[in-house]
């Protein structure tokens, strides 16, 4: 458990502290930027691993030459490094950081598909990944595609390309156009308000409540339980009919800008929507114990059991690393608004299996997070909401949040107000590479699997 915590009557966190928050703890995340770097970038590679730091994206950008993006845990800060003259540090750094082979799978593949298929086998597309079938078993899996919100974005202007992120790209868009808009505020210099911070959170964690909602029901219901996922349902739809009342929106879109919120976001009255928050936690923490019991075949665990430990070699993010071993999350990397409000997090017993683990941590991200929710809409600070110009930017930035599917960052890049290059590390790109335990299983097994490590679903409705 992360920061200690009280426990409440039923033996779940208890995420309200009960003295009020003190926003001067807030502050802004040191993004540091080296390039044309000379000398031997092997002894440099090999010296910030022995430091500590991670590796978090690597892209090709803005002007060649690979950009590698790390975090460092000692300064709480992220790192940014590219090579002058074009030089590659990604393969270099593939000695020392294990996530290095995941990312130059990504943007260089992962070698010639070897096609040897035999007559009876068919290809089935599932969510990037191509399926050799043969047999009604699962022969072979290649990852077959990437995902470029990128390339529709190129050249546009930064207001149109944080609209288009959020309203295309469904649950996804809420993080990615936070990702972005840091990106464009580092780019520019941003300070951004406190405020703006804290209600960025409150969206960002509502949209997290949301999926995992949407993906505890969906596994319930796959495993028999379809009330238990009927009342998962009832308590999303309830978590959004709260949302759209306040925001006008049940993902609260539409509001998150550069330099902070839209000045008529509505910041009076929160304590109204902490009251309703607080009736929905009631029901979800009488409900969340059935959840994480929900009974699991063994045939599931045993299958799964091949994914533990991988997490730091396949690169892998958000609830799937955890339930991989892994601790890998923004919220306590970047905690900045999280600790200031007393955000907690209680991950699974680690000797349970991946699915066992997955439903805790939902299930407990679910409680934490409308305890998140509830803390801050209680105690808001008070201070502008949006700032609109910047000082020192460089041009080129960097921004990165705890998505509901993990870490997403975006690398942007800007020339005379327009965007000329960007580049995101997207959570289900990065966790495809799970599906390699596909191989040998029946078809009619591939659903429940491969919930493990797809989004579900990709749009929410009220």
């Amino acid at each position: 458990m992360e920061n200690g915590g009280n426990k409440t009557p039923d033996g779940q966190l208890d995420l309200l502290p009960r003295e009020g928050i003190d926003w001067s703890r807030v502050e802004p995340i040191r993004r540091v930027w080296l390039e044309d770097m000379g000398g031997d970038h092997g002894a440099r590679l090999e010296f910030l691993a022995d430091q500590g730091l991670r590796l978090i994206m690597a892209d090709p950008g803005p002007a060649g030459g690979e950009t590698l993006h790390f975090h460092n845990p000692r300064d709480r800060e992220t790192l940014h490094l590219r090579a002058g003259g074009g030089k590659s540090l990604l393969s270099e750094s593939d000695k020392y950081f294990p996530a290095a082979s995941r990312w130059i799978e990504l943007l260089h593949g992962g070698g010639e598909w070897d096609m040897d298929m035999r007559e009876t086998a068919s290809m089935l597309a599932r969510c990037g990944s191509l399926l050799e079938v043969e047999g009604g078993r699962i022969r072979r899996v290649f990852e077959a595609s990437r995902d470029y919100p990128q390339v529709v974005l190129c050249d546009a202007k930064a207001g149109q390309a944080g609209a288009l992120l959020e309203n295309e790209y469904g649950t996804d868009g809420t993080a990615l156009t936070l990702a972005f808009v840091q990106a464009l505020e580092d780019a520019r210099g941003m300070k951004v308000p406190v405020a703006a911070l804290a209600m960025r959170a409150v969206i960002l964690e509502s949209s997290r409540v949301q999926v995992h909602l949407a993906w505890l029901g969906a596994v319930a219901s796959n495993l028999g339980r379809r009330r238990i996922g009927a009342r998962c349902a009832g308590v999303r739809r309830d978590l959004a009919a709260v949302v759209e009342e306040w925001l006008e929106d049940p993902l609260g879109k539409g509001w998150v800008i550069p330099g902070g919120l839209r000045e008529d976001f509505p910041l009076e009255g929160t304590g109204d929507y902490a009251a309703k928050l607080a009736a929905i936690t009631g029901i979800w923490r009488e409900l969340s114990p059935r959840v994480m019991s929900l009974p699991i075949p063994r045939w599931i665990e045993r299958k799964l059991g091949g994914l533990r430990g991988e997490a730091e070699s396949g690169g892998w993010v958000g609830p799937l690393a955890r339930a991989a071993g892994s601790g890998v999350d923004v919220r306590r990397e970047e905690p900045a608004v999280y600790e200031a409000a007393g955000w907690e997090s209680d991950d699974a017993a680690a000797d349970a299996g991946m699915l066992r683990r997955m439903l805790a941590i939902r299930a407990t991200d679910v409680t934490s997070s409308l305890g998140l929710m509830e803390r801050i809409l209680g105690d808001p600070p008070d201070t502008p909401l949006l700032v609109k110009r910047g000082r020192g930017g460089r041009g080129e930035g960097f921004g990165r949040c705890e998505g509901p599917e993990g870490e997403t960052c975006c690398h942007v890049a800007l020339e005379k107000g327009r965007i000329d290059y960007m580049s995101f590390s997207l959570p289900r790109e990065l966790n495809r590479s799970a599906s390699r335990i596909l191989a040998g299983c029946r078809l009619d097994e591939m659903e429940m699997l491969s919930m493990l490590w797809e989004d579900q679903p990709t749009r929410i409705s009220s």
